[in-house]
C-alpha cells in the first residue's frame, strides 16, 4: 500500500482538546492559530504532498492518535460527580455557602518536603504490559471497544444496539462476544496463559 494511501486513512478521530487535525478525505492537514490581522483565530491548511510530506504527516496524525488515546485514559480515571459539583461551584462563585469541592479533599501528604521528595508509587506491572497491548497489537476498533466496554462498563448488548443505530446493520451476540474475546486473547498471549474458555453444553435432539 503506498503512503497517500496511509495517510487518506488516519488513525486519529475528532478530539475538541486538539487544535490540530488531518481532514478526514487525509488531504489536508489543519490548525488553528490566532490572526492579529483579524482579531480571530483562523485555520490553517496545508496540502498533504506539496505543504507538508507525507511522512511528517503521518507522524502529526500518529501523534495526534496518541494525544487521544491519553485524554479518554485521563477521562476514564476522572469522577464524574466531583467534576459535577466542580461545575457546580464555579457556575455560581458568588455563593457564600458554595464550597470549592478541592478544599474538601483532606490532604494526606504531610510536609510539603514529603510531598516533593516522597518516591513514586511504582504501577501495577501487569497493568502497564495489559494497556501496551492495547496501544500496540489493537486495531483502533478495538481500543475503541475497549474503552466502552471495558472502561465505560457498557454492556455488549447495549453495544450492539448501537452499532445497528450508526451502520444499520445490527451485529450478531455471537459477533460481540468474539470482538471481546479477540481483545482478551491478545492481552493473555502476553503474559503467555490462555483465555479461560466457557464450557460449550451439547445441543439437545
Amino acid at each position: 500500500m503506498s503512503k497517500i494511501n496511509e495517510t487518506k486513512k488516519r488513525k486519529s478521530g475528532f478530539n475538541p482538546n486538539r487544535t490540530c487535525y488531518l481532514t478526514a478525505d487525509g488531504k489536508y492537514y489543519c490548525y488553528e492559530r490566532w490572526d492579529d490581522d483579524a482579531k480571530c483565530v483562523v485555520t490553517q491548511r496545508l496540502e498533504v504532498g506539496k505543504d507538508l510530506s507525507l511522512e511528517l504527516t503521518i507522524m502529526l496524525d500518529e501523534s495526534d492518535h496518541d494525544m487521544n488515546l491519553q485524554d479518554r485514559y485521563e477521562s476514564e480515571l476522572r469522577d464524574p460527580l466531583f467534576d459535577a459539583k466542580v461545575n457546580s461551584y464555579k457556575a455560581d462563585p458568588d455563593n457564600e455557602d458554595a464550597v470549592d469541592p478541592w478544599d474538601m479533599i483532606a490532604d494526606k501528604s504531610g510536609s510539603p518536603e514529603d510531598a516533593m521528595f516522597a518516591e513514586p508509587e511504582q504501577e501495577n506491572p501487569q497493568a502497564v504490559e495489559a494497556r501496551r497491548v492495547i496501544d500496540e497489537k489493537c486495531t483502533e476498533s478495538q481500543q475503541d471497544f475497549f474503552f466502552e466496554h471495558f472502561g465505560k462498563g457498557t454492556p455488549l448488548e447495549e453495544m450492539r444496539q448501537a452499532e445497528a443505530e450508526q451502520t444499520g446493520k445490527l451485529p450478531s451476540s455471537a459477533a460481540m462476544t468474539n470482538r471481546k474475546n479477540k481483545i482478551i486473547d491478545k492481552v493473555a498471549k502476553s503474559f503467555g496463559v490462555e483465555r479461560v474458555k466457557h464450557h460449550k453444553y451439547p445441543k439437545k435432539d
